[in-house]
């Protein structure tokens, strides 16, 4: 049995970070039966989620977020060097996830090389999975991944944007870096019993027609927006698809983040609210990413402004539109749906989405779910192939 540390976790409170979370360490376990921890900001709370997957979740001493200092115990200076000493001598293997920490979009790209780097100081093998890379506006941020990745004994990216940014942008050789896909594509879903269970306080049933808005309270953050005509937009965009499609809209609040900031079970009331009309309904209850992705797995349509809410219902074969903010977005769907998709069918830039309604009327109205949903399906098992390719790989590293 070999010891796997986790990093790149900021806190599962975000369902997009449990995926993650929790496939790696499925995965993990599942192929090789090897004792996973994960680094987080949240112990406790990721502790009891991932309770399933048996990781072990414990406070990350390398990166300490003032923003979650509250859910972390305190520990001084020399208690997190003792604590990062102590981790690292039992480790055998550190895997880098986190999707797209690496970028200038918020601003910890280079605190979270610490421990890759502090690995690589002591010979432990190091890896990076499934990433969206860059890019960078700092040289100094850009040299300090570099130097990092150049070590890492595997490399992978989610989608072919990052991958040409670091050949050609960052100049890494092309062998280092290989084009894998996302591991949450691995993500199991609810089972049928338990996504009935999720769905009957809105009186909906996995048979019934339904589309899925996931909408992101943090977006407007990152992309300079007001949040006023941020969720005037979204209202709009769900009552159109219930008069022209003719089915409930759903909204799923990916994120349950303790910072209001970043919890969009404030949007989605909001949204609902403003709305004003019965079939555009919130889906309640502290759930999991699997009881998320049992619910996505069924809809007929998904519309997101959270990229794992995306590939949550892309993995299970629904077609999805991404609503985002950065390439990671474009590129993670582009890349599933393959190049005979037009990227303006299945991506919009949230800017262009809250000036008008030329974005929403596209979609509501120009969405073949249908011709979607067949190409998706197609390129599905590639996808999923590549996801399974990287923890292959893994094992490798691990002499499993």
């Amino acid at each position: 049995m070999s010891n796997v540390l986790i990093t790149g976790i900021t806190s599962c409170e975000s369902r997009g970070v449990e995926a993650l979370a929790r496939t790696i360490a499925e995965q993990l376990n599942t192929e090789g039966g090897n004792k996973v921890t994960v680094l987080t900001q949240t112990p406790a709370l990721d502790e009891q989620v991932l309770a399933p997957t048996g990781a072990r979740c414990v406070a990350d001493p390398f990166v300490v977020s003032r923003s979650w200092q509250q859910m972390r115990p305190r520990e001084s200076p020399a208690e997190l060097t003792a604590r990062r000493e102590q981790l690292l001598a039992e480790t055998d293997l550190v895997i880098a996830t986190g999707g797209d920490l690496h970028t200038s979009d918020y601003g910890v790209s280079t605190p979270y090389l610490r421990a890759l780097t502090a690995a690589q100081q002591r010979d432990i093998p190091t890896a990076m999975i499934g990433q969206s890379i860059g890019p960078f506006d700092d040289p100094t941020d850009a040299e300090a991944w570099v130097t990092v990745a150049a070590r890492c004994r595997l490399l992978t990216v989610r989608e072919s944007i990052s991958h040409g940014y670091l050949v050609d942008g960052l100049g890494l050789p092309e062998h280092r870096v290989r084009l894998s896909s996302d591991p949450a594509f691995l993500l199991p879903t609810a089972t049928g019993e338990r996504t009935s269970a999720v769905l009957r306080p809105l009186g909906l049933t996995p048979e019934d027609s339904y589309v899925c808005l996931i909408p992101s309270q943090g977006i407007t953050r990152f992309s300079g927006l007001g949040e006023a005509q941020h969720a005037a937009a979204l209202t709009r965009l769900a009552t159109a698809l219930v008069r022209t499609r003719k089915m409930p809209v759903v909204l799923v609040p990916h994120c349950h983040d303790s910072r209001r900031h970043n919890d969009d079970r404030i949007l989605a009331a909001r949204i609902a609210e403003a709305a004003g009309m019965p079939q555009v309904m919130t889906l309640p209850g502290a759930l999991t990413v699997c009881d998320y992705k049992g619910v996505l797995s069924h809809a007929e349509l998904v519309i997101s402004e959270r990229l794992h809410a995306a590939i949550g219902a892309l993995s299970s074969g629904v077609p999805a539109i991404a609503i985002g903010h950065s390439h990671k977005f474009n590129g993670v769907l582009a890349e599933t749906y393959g190049d005979t998709v037009d990227t303006d069918d299945i991506h919009a830039d949230v800017r262009a989405f809250v000036r008008g309604d030329t974005v929403i009327n596209r979609i509501v109205h120009d969405t073949d779910a249908a011709v979607l949903r067949t190409t998706l399906r197609q390129r599905l098992p590639l996808i999923i192939d590549r996801a399974r390719s990287d923890f292959a790989q893994i094992n490798r590293l691990l002499g499993a």
